[in-house]
């Protein structure tokens, strides 16, 4: 029996358990991301080494962390793939909504949440810079979303609440290059691979479909100035065309049907 004047232990104290992800930064403010055209050229089977050296020759090579990144990002939508189908029919007003990560097969620390919109021509990414507190590998996709639903201030949120469920891992090889004059960036990216989401519990990166010989130049650049682009690329005269890689995995996974 404990007497009166003995000193009970105070009872212990649960912290709430921390949350998944956490802001770092807002991209909103990067003028280069803000308002843009943005143009493709596929190479269906391109030589990579010499659109380097055009690019280069005609241009400057940028460097972020590595001369060649490998970019994986997971897209969201809803069961119907809505915003994959408004891509196909043409949609004028779109967005695509997913979370990006670089250099690594499965998420790490740092990730990207981005909102790709177009408006006719126009396109534009707002980008909110996450740091993972915990594996992110380790969560159920459910949990992912709410924790994101959490942490995204309400204008991501009121995008993601209606494309909530992961589709499909899209991975690349990519390098950068920018005009002479900076007023313009092209990328190259290659190595294409894809990894079905649907009706997966966890992140899952088995059974890669790929495209290893596809190769896609993209030019981005401010309103009125197409004729640098041009100038950048020359003598190349390459012709512009659709390529979405989020619509392409869809397709090659089977999730549309073949007469898309």
């Amino acid at each position: 029996m404990v007497s009166e004047n003995e000193i009970r232990p105070a009872p212990e104290v649960l912290e709430p358990p921390k949350a998944a992800f956490r802001v770092v930064e807002d991209d909103v403010v990067r003028t280069d991301l803000a308002s843009r055209r943005e143009v493709k050229y596929v190479f269906p089977c391109g030589d990579v080494a010499k659109l380097r050296g055009l690019l280069n020759g005609s241009g400057r090579r940028l460097v972020h962390n590595k001369p060649v990144s490998t970019v994986r990002s997971i897209y969201f939508d809803d069961v119907q793939l809505s915003a994959c189908r408004a891509n196909i029919d043409g949609v004028s007003r779109r967005k695509k909504v997913r979370l990006r990560w670089y250099d690594s097969l499965a998420p790490g620390q740092d990730l990207f949440f981005e909102i790709k919109w177009r408006n006719n021509r126009i396109t534009g990414k707002h980008r909110l810079q996450l740091q993972a507190q915990q594996p992110i590998t380790d969560l159920p996709y459910r949990q992912i979303v709410d924790e994101l639903l959490g942490v995204l201030p309400a204008s991501f949120v009121g995008e993601l609440l209606p494309s909530n469920e992961p589709i499909v891992i899209v991975e690349y090889k990519r390098e950068h290059f920018e005009s002479r004059e900076a007023n313009l960036r092209a990328t190259l990216d290659y190595d294409l691979a894809f990894y079905d989401q649907t009706g997966k519990r966890h992140i899952s990166t088995a059974f890669p479909y790929r495209l290893p010989n596809v190769v896609v130049l993209e030019g981005k650049f401010p309103v009125g100035c197409e004729q640098d682009l041009k100038n950048l690329l020359h003598p190349l005269s390459p012709r512009i065309a659709p390529f979405s890689k989020y619509v392409h995995g869809c397709h090659l996974l089977g999730l549309l049907p073949m007469s898309f």
